[in-house]
């Protein structure tokens, strides 16, 4: 059975080809929207269950006062704050991305406590107004050392800063070590001292507790001039994937109909081949042939199809993946979640098995069924 699925596989070489190599392409693209999906929320399964954010309530882009830091501390739960600024700005070049925050090293570390530090370092670059600490992923990216000085230009605060590396931090979380942080005095003191800051991250004493205090917090400053949003860490990690609409439903909508088109492709490829050989089907069955192993020899060419069209896929997604990692190390990209994980290796090769029985049902069913005179009248 196995000889005869094989040979009429190879029958038309050129039919079976593009056919596994259409199913392997939808099942490429299928894989490549789940990496890429998977990398753009993984942000949102936050491992910081007992921080929130504060922020202004109209857009992250207005600032709230300085003043907001003390009054945040007076909040029931609430064990620390500290102040955290996004600063962007161009290093080398526009494409040469990674985030930049400023930071008050006198604060930071008591709520970003996961953070792996040594204490030498970290006291370096606390003690020196123009150091800036760097996640260790992102200086073998770079090819920083300690010591090293760069400059990074201003594009939303209008001043050039020039730090130099004192301070490397690990973190367990793949894509975490790929940011900098540097002083949020050194900014204040170059801008004129504004007093301004754009996040305040709280660390709770009970997660339990993040409800209540996102109340109290809202509530304290809902009649200011500065009204606030506060959120958990997750949600204010979401929000920049929900800047972008409804991603996730829109990829599987993608999803969906690359699942149907290879689905109605393979059934058609199918069908023809089983038409092809009714005759031939018929003289099998008049040598003993039974009706299930004629089922069974159609199901599994189909089978075997959608078998290696999904290998193939998933071959050419780990090629793919491999090959632009580096090229977007080298541009400083952050993709925590950028790789081939088991959960979408699964779900490819899981389509691609569906597929193939699903297509080859019909025909073979069909095939099984045929009276042998009726199959051996056609041409």
């Amino acid at each position: 059975m196995i000889k005869l699925i094989r040979r009429n596989l190879l029958r038309n070489k050129r039919r079976t080809f593009l056919t596994m190599a259409s199913l392997a392409m939808a099942l490429f693209i299928l894989s490549l929207l789940g990496v890429v999906n998977d990398a753009m929320s993984f942000a949102d399964d936050s491992a910081m269950p007992d921080r929130l954010v504060v922020r202004n309530a109209i857009s992250l882009t207005f600032p709230l006062p300085e003043a907001y830091e003390q009054r945040l501390r007076t909040i029931d739960n609430v064990v620390s704050v500290t102040p955290q600024n996004w600063f962007q700005g161009v290093y080398k070049r526009p494409e040469n991305f990674f985030p930049r925050f400023t930071i008050d090293p006198a604060t930071f570390r008591s709520v970003f406590y996961d953070l792996e530090w040594n204490e030498e370092e970290w006291e370096a670059f606390a003690a020196q107004r123009t150091a800036f600490a760097a996640g260790r992923e992102l200086t073998e990216i770079q090819g920083w050392s300690l010591g090293d000085t760069i400059t990074i230009k201003g594009d939303i605060y209008p001043i050039d800063v020039e730090l130099q590396l004192r301070a490397i931090y690990d973190f367990d979380e793949p894509g975490q070590e790929r940011q900098i942080f540097f002083h949020r005095r050194y900014v204040e003191e170059a801008m004129g001292n504004p007093g301004q800051n754009g996040t305040y991250w709280l660390l709770l004493d009970d997660p339990e507790a993040a409800p209540a205090v996102i109340a109290a917090a809202e509530a304290m400053f809902e009649n200011s001039d500065n009204q606030v949003r506060a959120e958990t860490a997750e949600a204010f990690a979401a929000s920049f994937t929900e800047m972008l609409g409804n991603i996730r439903f829109f990829f599987s909508m993608i999803g969906l109909a690359i699942v149907i088109s290879i689905f109605l492709i393979t059934a058609n490829t199918m069908a023809m081949a089983a038409r092809e050989r009714t005759t031939e089907v018929s003289v099998l069955r008049t040598l003993g042939f039974r009706r299930n192993q004629v089922l069974g020899m159609v199901i599994g060419e189909s089978l075997a199809v959608g078998v290696l069209g999904a290998a193939l896929g998933v071959g050419f997604t780990a090629v793919a993946i491999q090959g632009a990692t580096p090229f977007l190390d080298q541009m400083g990209f952050g993709f925590g979640g950028f790789a081939l994980d088991t959960q979408v290796l699964a779900t490819a090769v899981a389509i691609g098995i569906a597929v193939g029985l699903l297509s080859g049902v019909f025909p073979a069913v069909a095939a099984a069924r045929l009276k042998i005179v009726d199959g051996l009248r056609r041409l």
